[in-house]
């Protein structure tokens, strides 16, 4: 079996969606800048000094709702079908359980290098601050970002076996 389908369906499908995961953070904060309170460093939740408001937990909501319901499942979908046809063999469950898992690894790196590192440590666009913690260096703390990634990393491989096995069942 050839591996660079894999590859370029995962990582390209992967780079799509977090590009519209990046959309949808920024739509967002414009929506409600508390709906993802609980993401950031406990410093600044603390001198946020708030619960979530009823709107964050709405816009959180429908940001969950966008990203997986309307972008991440037709965009796996999209890419299995893709896949499918670029293999001669067919898909079968590793190769669309590695796609799967590439697609959800390239969203994470994404959201670590780009959102956490460079836009909100690095930038910091105000529309990503919460009110009254502007001044906080805890922002930049990247080791707090890079836990949080290491946290979430345990989903890649559940995201692929889904998938491969989902392929594994429908073909």
């Amino acid at each position: 079996m050839r591996w660079s389908p894999v590859l370029g369906y995962g990582l390209g499908y992967g780079l799509v969606l977090s590009v519209l995961f990046t959309a949808a953070v920024f739509a967002g904060a414009a929506m409600s800048r508390d709906f993802l309170l609980n993401d950031y460093p406990p410093a600044i939740q603390r001198r946020y000094g708030r619960p979530k408001s009823a709107r964050g937990h709405r816009v959180a909501m429908l940001f969950g709702v966008f990203i997986w319901a309307v972008c991440g499942l037709p965009l796996m979908i999209a890419a299995m079908t893709g896949l499918d046809g670029a293999l001669d063999d067919g898909l079968e469950f590793l190769p669309a359980a590695a796609c799967a898992a590439l697609v959800f690894a390239t969203l994470t790196v994404w959201d670590l290098v780009v959102l956490d590192w460079i836009i909100l440590a690095g930038l910091r666009p105000r529309l990503l601050l919460l009110p009254g913690t502007e001044d906080m260096a805890d922002y930049g703390d990247l080791r707090f970002h890079l836990g949080a990634a290491v946290k979430g990393s345990p989903l890649i491989v559940v995201v692929g076996l889904l998938a491969g096995g989902v392929a594994a069942l429908v073909t």
